[in-house]
């Protein structure tokens, strides 16, 4: 096959699609090396940037191999010709020799020099990269030479800010009230909303001009009300009651008991000295409007009237109206702690010498608009000729605007030079929104760019696993379900994508022949209800019947490995080899769990801070304890502790004083090993003594991890606090202010080797396993509320200054007339709709040898993008040409022990829940608990 990045030109903007599995490492590094053999660039002249560490670390490595690879070729050295890399690499380099003249020898050379250089390529984070920028041309971005403290978690200096904007402006009841209307998480719910509000360039509902005191209108309003009520009132209760008795009125809406109720509590206000705000639910069923509307047939022409009507319908309007402007006085707060976060967020940085991540892009985002924006992006061109943007489709409008300024159209109509930039990226796979991810971004940006040949030919997944997606999204497309199509925008297709690998679909075999590539399971019918209409499972009972048939059907792969049916690649299927990926940590909790309940070995994947666990506040009482020797009640709350482990029997016969002295003994003792070997002597101790109990349970692993893990960061802080209340005191600040975003924080996991690996669909983005299953992909749920704010992108896609950034912003729930909250809310839940739709191709595209998804009539089938795919299920099979299986077993209630060494020797008598590697971990704490840390 010919590849059409031999001949891309190598000038000029281009945006290349790059479906899951086709290749985009691939085509970067024969992007990266026609740039350094055809333009004999510098591989520090070619920038490239992704979005995380270990892409870049993964792009270095191709380039480098690839351009070992070509330096052989060139030199004439053999090289294995049946490689994609050297058939590529070979083309390049007789293609260039032809043309330029240049010598082989000289060509090698050159090449080989590149690869030693590697190191020093321009290969960096999008923050890498701003933080580079800053450094490096400091006075054209306005910054001093010597760069702030780069911040990880900017938590604790959200929440101060957050605090002394709520002291500043809670000045008085209203105010107070105000901050609560906006925030009714006090403080803390505004720290987590600074990113958003002091970030995004709009805010709606716009920030009001001039407003008038609403109280004397609702004074005047009230005393014309009240007068009306004393002069009128009397007689249109009458009226009132009589068109009742007489069914003048609809006796639904208008009754006798209410109206009385109504006009006395009116009387007693009227009556008032000091009035407030008069307020009844029925009062608007006095409007002569209403009154009108609620007449009867027989009454009609009789309808009771009254000036007091006028009057009711005058303060209902004062009432409005000061009801709006009470919204249009949030909306001025709003803004003005918005400003002053700002100014408080910068001077309070600025005074510490911080920045965050965030700040990086800002920065250099702020420098290309800038007075020395020619000149700053005159010296990045000079430094890098040109740009590759790797996953585009997580980037952001700030982001954006640094490339475009100076590598794409915009920097070239400001005079920085022709475009030199490629943005390789896939909006089926943008689903960050709650990071900042902005696919509008991507589509806008792409709108802007030469439409490169997408990338068509897959190399992760077995030729039969692709028709199996290909028959999914073509049932998807094809449903009249789904408005918009199968990813509900319409400017985001699906591209059927064909097999380019060595792939075969004979890699994976079952039962003496290749494996289905996509096994459908369908929940039995939940049946009826007394009127026939079909029923649906509720959410409890769909995770639990997803759950046990998932189980069971990794089950069933592990037992046909074990006895020889169901091999990879020539070689018995293993549970490293299996994938769950689920949408919440809820999810994968209870899968892990009904796993390991059968014996088989899983480890969850994904972002969760120590110090938000159990085991970070079981030591936090266990170290009270020992900072309290005397305190009997602190005692009994570290022995009842899962790593300690004493039962309710033992706790309770602590009330006998030498049980209990014995035990103040021992902690005693405990306290003594913390103060000579450290935090991790101690925990090492306790956990090689209670390690065969600790791995009986079902997480045991994963607990002693974090003990060991808590351990060892207790350790490094004992060097730098005072005394064992400073170690205390220390973790207790962790626990409060525990992130899952903070990388220093997150878990670590337990040895993964021969494991099930469930993983959330956002972690899996990028990763591929052999055998994926989806179980929770076929439930429903309701959807979304936007809650208090949201951000969206204005209709009409650029921004109205010309800059070329998408319009986005950030809406705030306010009852301010024409604030256009309604229309936002629903174009953020479409957003929301769209992107589970992405979501679900992600972990679809994540299988190499075979999917297994669950569906049927679950909890709120018909709102998962799944259920179009599925509900025509013979369609789906006929689609395929036999790549898809139906499965209508029902799940069994209960399953075998399975050996999850899977050929190794384990005791019969090990009762289901037992770890597997229990005497390694006795080994390893003994070991560890020998000698002090």
């Amino acid at each position: 096959m010919s590849d059409p990045y031999l001949s891309l030109p190598l000038d000029g903007a281009h945006a290349i699609e790059a479906s899951a599995g086709t290749g985009k490492t691939f085509t970067l590094a024969t992007l990266v090396l026609r740039l350094v053999v055809e333009q004999r660039l510098d591989v520090g002249e070619v920038l490239a940037v992704t979005f995380t560490e270990a892409a870049t670390q993964e792009l270095r490595a191709r380039i480098r191999k690839r351009l070992l690879v070509a330096g052989r070729v060139a030199a004439g050295d053999p090289e294995d010709g049946d490689s994609p890399e050297a058939a590529i690499t070979r083309a390049v380099i007789e293609a260039h020799l032809e043309s330029s003249g240049e010598s082989p020898r000289a060509m090698a050379r050159r090449l080989r020099e590149a690869a030693d250089r590697i190191d020093l390529a321009a290969i960096f984070t999008i923050h890498g990269f701003c933080a580079r920028v800053l450094r490096e041309h400091a006075l054209e971005c306005g910054q001093g030479f010597d760069a702030p403290e780069l911040l990880a978690n900017d938590k604790a200096l959200r929440e101060d800010v957050a605090a002394d904007l709520w002291r500043s402006h809670a000045t008085d009841a209203e105010s107070v009230e105000a901050l609560s209307a906006l925030w009714s998480g006090g403080p803390q719910a505004l720290a987590a909303d600074l990113p958003l509000l002091v970030r995004e360039p709009v805010l709606l509902p716009p920030e009001p001009g001039e407003l008038p005191d609403p109280m004397p209108m609702l004074h005047a309003a009230g005393e014309a009300f009240a007068d009306a009520a004393r002069r009128h009132g009397d007689e249109f209760r009458a009226a009132l009651a009589e068109a009742v008795a007489n069914k003048v009125l609809h006796a639904n809406s208008y009754k006798l008991a209410w109206i009385e109720e109504l006009f006395d509590s009116l009387r007693t206000w009227c009556d008032s000295e000091d009035r407030g705000p008069f307020a009844h639910g029925k009062l608007p069923q006095l409007h002569r409007d209403t009154l009108l509307a609620r007449t009867s047939k027989a009454g009609a022409g009789r309808t009771p009237d009254s000036p007091l009507c006028d009057a009711v319908e005058a303060y209902a309007q004062a009432l409005a109206r000061v009801g709006e402007i009470r919204e249009a006085q949030k909306a001025r707060l709003l803004h003005q702690v918005r400003a002053e976060a700002r100014r408080r967020l910068a001077s309070r940085k600025q005074a510490l010498r911080i920045q965050t991540y965030d700040d990086l892009v800002d920065r250099v985002a702020d420098a290309v608009d800038g007075p020395y924006a020619d000149a700053l992006a005159a010296r990045l061109r000079a430094q890098y000729r040109v740009a590759l943007v790797d996953e585009f489709q997580d980037t952001d409008p700030r982001q954006w605007r640094i490339f475009d300024r100076v590598f794409g159209r915009a920097g070239a109509e400001a005079g920085a030079g022709e475009p030199a930039l490629f943005l390789i990226g896939d909006p089926k796979q943008a689903i960050y929104g709650f990071r900042g991810g902005d696919v509008e971004t991507y589509l806008m940006a792409c709108s802007s760019a030469a439409a490169a040949p997408p990338l068509s030919f897959n190399f992760r997944s077995r030729p039969s696993v692709l028709a199996a997606i290909d028959a999914l999204y073509a049932r998807a497309d094809a449903s009249p379900d789904t408005d918009g199509g199968a990813f509900v925008d319409p400017r985001i297709r699906f591209r059927p994508v064909r097999p380019g690998g060595s792939r075969d679909d004979a890699d994976y075999q079952r039962g003496g022949g290749p494996a289905p590539a996509l096994t459908l399971w369908r929940a039995p019918h939940p049946g009826r209800d007394e009127k026939g209409k079909e029923k649906s499972w509720s959410a409890p009972e769909s995770r639990e019947l997803a759950t046990r048939a998932c189980v069971a059907a990794i089950h069933g792969v592990l037992a046909d490995a074990a006895a020889g049916r169901a091999r990879i690649d020539g070689r018995p299927v293993q549970p490293g080899d299996i994938a769950v990926l689920v949408r919440t940590h809820d999810q994968a909790t209870m899968i892990r769990q009904a796993l390991s309940r059968v014996g088989i070995p899983a480890v969850a994947a994904g972002k969760l801070s120590l110090f938000a666990t159990a085991e970070a506040r079981e030591v936090h009482a266990l170290l009270m304890a020992l900072l309290h020797g005397a305190d009997a009640a602190r005692l009994r709350t570290a022995l009842s502790t899962v790593l300690v482990g004493e039962d309710a029997a033992a706790i309770d016969a602590l009330a006998d004083e030498d049980a209990l002295e014995r035990w103040q003994l021992e902690a005693f003792g405990w306290r003594d090993r913390l103060q000579r070997g450290g935090p991790l002597a101690l925990l090492g101790d306790l956990c090689a003594g209670h390690a065969k109990r600790l791995v009986g349970l079902l997480d045991g692993e994963r607990r002693l991890t974090n003990y060991l893990q808590l351990a060892e960061l207790l350790q490094e802080a004992h060097r730098q606090v005072p005394g064992l209340q400073g170690l205390a005191d220390w973790l207790a600040r962790q626990i409060a202010a525990a992130s899952n975003d903070d990388e220093a924080q997150l878990l670590r996991l337990e040895s993964d080797a021969r494991r099930v690996q469930v993983v959330t669909l956002h972690k899996s983005k990028g990763l591929e396993y052999p055998l994926v299953f989806l179980p929770y992909a076929g439930i429903g749920g309701k959807a979304p509320a936007p809650g208090q704010r949201v951000v969206v992108n204005a209709a009409g896609g650029e921004a109205p200054d010309g800059e070329g950034s998408t319009r986005r912003q950030l809406h705030w729930k306010l009852g301010v007339p024409g604030s256009g909250w309604d229309e936002a809310a629903a174009a953020w839940k479409r957003a929301q709709q769209a992107e589970d739709a992405r979501l679900l191709y992600v972990g679809l595209t994540r299988a190499r040898d075979a999917l297994w998804l669950a569906g049927g009539r679950f909890h709120a089938h018909q709102s998962s993008p799944l259920w179009p795919m599925i509900q025509d299920a013979a369609a789906l099979q006929d689609a395929a040409s036999g790549a898809i299986v139906v499965d209508d077993t029902p799940p069994p209630s209960t399953l075998p022990w399975l050996p999850a060494s899977m050929g190794r020797a384990v005791p019969e008598a090990r009762a289901p829940g037992r770890g597997l590697h229990s005497d390694w971990w006795v080994h390893s704490f003994t070991q560890l608990s020998n000698a002090d840390a």
